[in-house]
């Protein structure tokens, strides 16, 4: 996309962190609890870009988005799954492998 927030076109970050004027923006109730000036609004914004993902965490972010699955850990996936009632993580990729069978269940026919 691009290097940085303020550069893409349709952000809102030069208004929200820079403090730019643009009139087709409104301070969203969360921008406002940022803070009690637009300073220290302005601050806490950046404060919210400052850290860059790492490449593992965007590689696992874009799978996930791909191909439908939940980001999120063993719990979380499991209650989204149950309310979604499907398997919301990637699985093991090929068929499942055949269980050996149990020698009880068979029978020689004589």
């Amino acid at each position: 996309m691009v290097e940085a927030s303020a550069d893409y076109p349709w952000s809102s970050y030069r208004t929200n962190a820079l403090g730019t004027e643009n009139l087709v923006v409104s301070p969203h109730s969360f921008y406002a609890a940022l803070g009690d000036s637009p300073d220290k609004r302005q601050t806490a914004c950046r404060a919210l870009f400052a850290d860059v993902l790492s490449d593992d965490l965007l590689t696992c972010i874009r799978e996930c988005v791909n191909e439908g699955f939940v980001l999120g850990n063993v719990r979380f996936q499991h209650e989204i799954a149950a309310m979604l009632g499907k398997r919301t993580w990637k699985g093991s990729p090929g068929r499942p492998k055949k269980s050996a069978p149990d020698d009880r269940q068979i029978e020689l026919a004589v």
